[in-house]
């Protein structure tokens, strides 16, 4: 098994568009870069297809730019005011965002994507933002914020355990945040009627408090009965999360053997992010299991 190790240089991207909730999502990450000492980028990406159509000229696109840049600016000065020890880079790009975000994130090693969400609540459907397609393409683990979710202090984890391999590939992150955070880990799994997946589902969640044991990091395991929670995995995560105040719901996108086509929309990963108006999500894509001997998820 391999160890938990912490980085050298933790950076976090947040993509920021000065809504309520990138500027919320702001709050969660520099939590975030406070507790592993890391430093945080703001990034705005000017849509290439806006641009076109609200501009006839470079110099107001120039004149944006600047525009846009004395806002990061001004963001950054407010949480140095708080923070004065942070380091905090900004960046203004040009593209279509989610492209942007992820090659900014790559380019710049980045380990932790923290972002805003409208949700399905929102003017706009999360289906067809933003946040959506870096949730789907992304390497690197995202963490989705809404606007009203405010307590950036992750104390109580809920991890959903299921059949899958790439399950065990969120235990990393959840030990990491567990550990800098004195998180309780709060491990769900439901019934199943067919034995043979209920024992692989159980020895999932035997593998997990090995690790979380350990580590020294404290954790609950729950299993969730069909009579209180009668619905899907998703449904019942969120019922679950709400109902002990969590701060964070850790899940992966997908499965590891989904097709392409299948990857996110559709998923319970999908309704968690959309419905989970109390509680912040963060979202893994998985890695071929055989990569590192947890299960791991790549941020060391």
């Amino acid at each position: 098994m391999t160890d938990i190790k912490t980085p050298q240089d933790h950076i976090i991207l947040v993509p920021i568009d000065f809504s309520d909730a990138s500027l919320n999502a702001v709050y969660y990450a520099v939590e975030m870069a406070d507790l592993f000492d890391s430093e945080i980028t703001l990034l705005h990406v000017l849509s290439n297809s806006t641009l076109k159509s609200l501009f006839t000229n470079d110099s107001e696109i120039a004149l944006l730019r600047d525009k846009v840049r004395t806002k990061l600016e001004d963001t950054k000065k407010e949480i140095l005011e708080k923070w004065p020890n942070q380091r905090v880079n900004t960046l203004v790009s040009e593209g279509k965002p989610y492209k942007v975000i992820n090659r900014i994130a790559e380019e710049n090693k980045t380990d932790t994507i923290v972002m805003g969400t409208n949700g399905a609540n929102g003017m706009e459907q999360f289906t067809g933002s933003t946040t959506t397609r870096v949730l789907k393409s992304s390497q690197i683990p995202v963490i989705a914020v809404k606007h009203k979710q405010t307590n950036p202090k992750f104390e109580k984890i809920v991890i959903p355990i299921d059949l899958t391999k790439t399950s065990r590939q969120k235990i990393d992150w959840a030990v990491k945040l567990g550990m800098k955070y004195n998180s309780t880990i709060h491990i769900i799994m439901e019934l199943d009627n067919d034995e043979l997946a209920m024992k692989k589902i159980k020895a999932n969640l035997v593998q997990a408090e090995g690790i979380f044991k350990k580590h020294g990091v404290k954790y609950e395991s729950r299993l969730l009965d069909d009579r209180k929670y009668p619905d899907n995995l998703g449904k019942d995560t969120i019922q679950y999360a709400e109902e002990i105040n969590a701060d964070l719901i850790v899940i992966m996108t997908k499965s590891e053997t989904a097709k392409l086509s299948e990857l996110f929309v559709g998923s319970y990963a999908e309704q968690i992010v959309n419905s989970s108006q109390k509680t912040p999500v963060m979202c893994i894509n998985p890695k071929p299991t055989g990569a590192i001997s947890t299960g791991g998820s790549g941020f060391y």
